[in-house]
């Protein structure tokens, strides 16, 4: 019985030490969780903007606009640019964009990988892919993305490049977040059919099309810039959320382990009392 006790003990200790360290994780996560909002939120209007002025070119040009960034290259591969984590203990984030990875992404395809947790799983499944932009997610420097741009861009003009797509995870709310398949190019003008037009008639100099030309790749460069950080706000999301659950648990389970401590505390001192008794009875 006293083997059992401290067996309990250990265990209640072991359990109390991880809740400390998932605890210190989900405070963490919670603190660039609250960070990572803030910044989706300064970067959402510059390219809510640029979209705007896209789908202005676009609605009010429909038809007249003839613009390499508009059309599909058939004889060129598909492209996708994919948004993982580099660090782990957050729940469904990853698998959820590996399973979205398996459902679009055929053999042929180019990948262009963003955080190691993709890395891995693509080495793994020994499927090729760029690895230049790993650690994008981390860094969040925009001079890679431009890079990253100015790459693609100059690919889908020499027909390289049949259409570009991400794959980013949507922040919905702190608890709601989802795989999601942005096509990039060739823009999809439905994507702007639902945008409002703040100005009903404008003039673009020289001309429509060599704005939208110069416009597309700063277009680019917003939204990957801002999928990205969207990815990276939904990944702590779900850190924070995957660690209060944990912390949850390990108190339940403290709980659990207390009461068959003082059951057993109970049982042995009961055992004590009737050996006294039982004792005194026979003298």
């Amino acid at each position: 019985m006293a083997n059992d006790m401290q067996s309990i003990k250990r265990r209640i200790k072991s359990v109390e030490s991880t809740k400390k360290i998932t605890k210190a994780m989900q405070l963490v996560a919670t603190s660039k969780l609250r960070k990572a909002r803030k910044q989706m939120d300064e970067l959402r209007p510059y390219y809510s903007k640029t979209q705007e002025v896209v789908s202005e070119i676009l609605t009010s040009n429909q038809g007249m606009v003839e613009s390499p960034y508009l059309q599909e290259n058939r004889q060129g591969k598909t492209v996708y640019i994919v948004v993982t984590s580099s660090l782990g203990l957050c729940g469904g984030y990853n698998a959820n964009v590996f399973k979205a990875m398996s459902e679009y992404i055929q053999v042929e395809d180019e990948i262009y990988m963003i955080g190691s947790k993709g890395a891995s799983y693509l080495t793994h499944h020994q499927i090729p892919y760029h690895d230049q932009y790993l650690h994008l997610n981390t860094t969040l420097d925009f001079k890679d993305v431009i890079r990253l741009v100015q790459e693609l861009t100059k690919r889908y003009q020499n027909h390289e490049i049949g259409s570009i797509q991400m794959i980013y995870t949507k922040f919905i709310n702190n608890l709601t977040f989802q795989p999601y398949v942005m096509k990039l190019l060739p823009v999809d003008t439905k994507n702007f059919e639902k945008k409002s037009l703040t100005h009903k008639a404008t003039l673009f100099e020289p001309d429509p099309q060599t704005v939208l030309n110069d416009l597309i790749p700063m277009y680019l460069q917003s939204v990957i810039y801002g999928y990205l950080v969207e990815s990276i706000t939904s990944e702590n999301a779900s850190r924070r959320t995957s660690m209060e659950n944990a912390t949850d648990n390990a108190e339940d389970l403290i709980e659990e382990l207390l009461l068959k401590y003082n059951q057993a505390r109970q049982s042995a001192i009961t055992n004590e009392i009737s050996e006294i008794v039982a004792g005194a009875n026979a003298q």
